[in-house]
């Protein structure tokens, strides 16, 4: 896929600003729905179990990693995926509307309903969530020069820290202050209109145009031949695949953070506004960080860097000496994800090369890691019950450092 003609520094700079502002959006609108904090304590409220938490962050997991295979021809044969990176991120976040009204609907009244219409809700924004990602990268890597990659995450970063105050000061007075379940239902009806406005300018992207490949060029949506030549011929891909394999089984632990929290010191004293603010924060300064060393450093030390902070914040979850001191482990959990997130999906774009390939890579590189994210959640769910929120932080520790010894990847 080849541009007609090349891409103008202004078009490069009105890119820049389209991406930057779902980069800043997505954060500040999907705090509203953390799956870390808000939502662990929404479903207790409604009687849900870890178990349930648990497999909802599974299933989530798997619907947002899966479907990436099923569109690599069809972003492919396209000239350009501006309309359906918008399209698709707007059903995304028409799943989770619906979650604004039945809340304080429901909430009292039926609550095993309103888990339902979560578990439905959630299901369906991440399986549209995952037909969207390798068009984003898609997108990404067609508009944004890889030097300006970095940056690109660290600004948004930078931007979303500063409207994390305000971002408190709702979830604290408006969503936790109201309590369950009005407030929560006027937290999810503000997370969706960030998530929403900040979308819009993806309609005005300036995606120069491909050249679709034919004939023998042409991918299929599934051509596991095409995908295991792929997988097969990129050993530095592998072993960055193998090393978030791993770094997945974090999951056992990561989703009952804040539930941890409350058991240990009270819900009174695990203070979730602080939580949630602090992980955005924390995120943001990470993301800035991150980008900014990433393109003087390369991606794969701060992918290490990553593995190290995740581990430090699972062992510091056993240590800390009160409610307070436990945001601590949100700060480390979001330099961790920070990390992946940013440098991690980097490298992957740097060994695919170019646009062309991005799809391929992008969509191998989630289906990979899809198994791991969904089983992990669940069974810390089932292990909960049988011992304990403890363990669990130990058994996360111990596997991202595990993954930091299949990371021998070097970036081109």
């Amino acid at each position: 896929m080849r541009p007609k003609t090349p891409m103008t520094r202004r078009d490069k700079q009105i890119n820049f600003a389209i991406c930057l502002a779902d980069a800043v959006g997505f954060p500040l609108g999907i705090a509203f729905f953390s799956t870390q904090t808000i939502l662990p304590v929404f479903l207790a409220h409604c009687g849900a179990s870890p178990a349930v938490l648990g497999a909802l962050n599974g299933l989530s997991s798997l619907l947002v990693l899966a479907p990436g295979l099923l569109i690599v021809g069809t972003l492919q044969r396209r000239k350009t995926v501006r309309l359906w990176l918008f399209w698709v991120a707007f059903i995304e976040r028409l799943f989770l509307l619906p979650l604004a009204f039945l809340s304080p609907l429901w909430g009292k009244t039926h609550p095993d309903w309103l888990v339902i219409a979560t578990f439905l809700g959630f299901c369906g924004h991440s399986l549209s969530m995952g037909f969207n990602i390798p068009a984003y990268w898609t997108a990404i890597g067609k508009t944004i020069p890889v030097h300006w990659r970095g940056r690109l995450y660290g600004f948004a970063g930078g931007i979303a820290g500063v409207c994390t105050l305000g971002t408190e000061w709702v979830l604290r007075h408006v969503v936790l202050g109201s309590g369950f379940p009005g407030g929560y239902g006027i937290g999810f009806g503000l997370g969706f209109a960030i998530l929403t406005i900040t979308i819009l300018p993806f309609l005005f992207l300036r995606e120069p145009d491909s050249i679709p490949a034919e004939g023998s060029e042409r991918a299929k949506n599934v051509d596991l031949a095409h995908l295991r030549a792929t997988w097969q011929g990129d050993a530095r891909f592998r072993r960055l695949s193998y090393s978030q394999v791993v770094f997945a089984l974090t999951q056992v632990a990561s989703p009952f953070l804040a539930l941890y929290a409350t058991r240990r010191f009270g819900e009174e004293h695990a203070d979730l506004a602080l939580y949630t603010a602090v992980s955005i924060f924390a995120g943001s300064v990470a993301a800035l960080l991150i980008g900014w060393l990433a393109d003087r450093w390369g991606n794969h030390p701060m992918v290490v860097f990553a593995g190290i902070a995740g581990a430090g914040g699972f062992l510091f979850a056993l240590l800390a000496p009160s409610g307070g001191a436990f945001a601590t482990v949100f700060v480390l959990w979001a330099l961790a994800t920070a990390g992946v997130d940013v440098a991690a999906n980097n490298l992957m774009m740097e060994l695919a090369g170019d646009a062309t390939k991005i799809p391929t890579y992008s969509a191998l590189y989630n289906i990979v890691r899809a198994v791991p994210r969904m089983i992990a959640p669940w069974l810390g769910g089932l292990a909960v019950a049988h011992i304990g929120y403890g363990p669990l932080m130990g058994i996360a520790a111990a596997a991202a450092l595990a993954s930091l010894s299949l990371l021998r990847t070097r970036s081109k």
